[in-house]
């Protein structure tokens, strides 16, 4: 059973998540052989205010 957890600097819209998970989901079933219907995935949206790299705060 994958596990899938996204994390991204920003949001993006339900549409692009919709898709994202689409395509994650049939690149394990293609290529490691994972059923679609135990492919598991969680997008969490993080304020730029929240990330750094290198130091420095996104936002």
């Amino acid at each position: 059973m994958p596990y899938v957890n996204i994390k991204l600097a920003g949001s993006v819209t339900k549409e692009q998540k919709k898709q994202i998970a689409k395509e994650i989901t049939e690149t394990l079933t293609k290529h490691a052989q994972k059923p679609a219907n135990y492919t598991y995935i969680v997008f969490e949206e993080v304020a730029y205010e929240d990330w750094a790299i290198g130091g420095e705060l996104l936002g």
